[in-house]
């Protein structure tokens, strides 16, 4: 119900003037009328993944045409490790680059080896079989960074480090290298042992001198951690290595017997 605000008589809903003493009467606006919101869309949350994916593309594409420094990082972490440490614990880590512009690259080595050692050396093999020890070759280098990675984050604390996963993924990444490299040598009997324990031992060497980097861990507790550290890559190696193995020749098997 509305009154006059002059005289205070009762109007009609739709006056616009007092019928009593003439005043005008204001009409309220109509409300305004709000724009419908659009629908959410997972755009957004898409976008994060999708340039993930295209940083990864484009890591492993320069690494694989040669418009990267992978060559020289390798050289460099191989002959003056305490330098190249140095340089290292002043880059930005990406995990998605050095996964797929290094490690991934560098993992082609032992699964190439492999597949030739089954293939074509040791002779009583089959393709197929060759094909599945580099297969899991690769995979098992790959699953074996991560998980080294992630206890090697997980015992930080203990050796009072630094707890932060892409310096931790930097550190295995690089120090795994003497590994790859020794690989090489894996067509040739007789060699290829000495070859794996002097990248073992590299690989330790690594360990010690990039860990007080990039970990900032205490040079009294450099040794204990890396020791740990290797323990712990080994069983993880061997773990994965059988499971994965019995899951591939499984397979195997079953496609042969099909």
């Amino acid at each position: 119900m509305k009154f006059c605000t002059n005289c205070g008589a009762e109007l009609k809903p739709e006056a616009k003037f007092c019928t009593a003493c003439g005043t005008h009467i204001a009409v309220a606006p109509p409300p305004p009328v709000l724009p419908t919101p659009e629908p959410q869309t997972n755009y957004k949350q898409q976008e994060p993944v999708y340039e993930q994916a295209k940083e990864a593309t484009s890591a492993f594409r320069e690494a694989i045409t040669g418009n990267t420094n992978i060559v020289q990082r390798v050289i460099n972490i191989m002959t003056k490790p305490k330098n190249e440490w140095q340089v290292i614990v002043n880059e930005k880590p990406d995990k998605m680059k050095l996964l797929f512009g290094y490690v991934m690259i560098l993992a082609l080595i032992p699964a190439v080896v492999s597949f030739i050692n089954y293939a074509f050396i040791i002779g009583y093999y089959s393709i197929g079989y060759a094909v599945t020890q580099a297969a899991i070759s690769f995979i098992l280098t790959l699953i074996v960074i991560y998980l080294t990675s992630f206890i090697i984050d997980a015992l930080a604390s203990s050796f009072d480090s630094e707890k932060n996963f892409d310096k931790s993924f930097q550190l295995v990444c690089y120090a795994y290298t003497p590994g790859w490299l020794a690989s090489i040598l894996g067509i040739i009997p007789g060699i290829n042992i000495v070859a794996s324990l002097i990248g073992f031992g590299y690989m330790i060497y690594l360990f010690l001198t990039g860990m007080p980097l990039l970990k900032k861990t205490p040079d009294d507790k450099a040794t204990a951690y890396t020791i740990i550290t290797i323990l712990l890559l080994i069983a993880i190696y061997a773990i994965i290595n059988a499971l994965l193995g019995f899951i591939f020749l499984k397979s195997l098997y079953q496609g042969l017997m099909s």
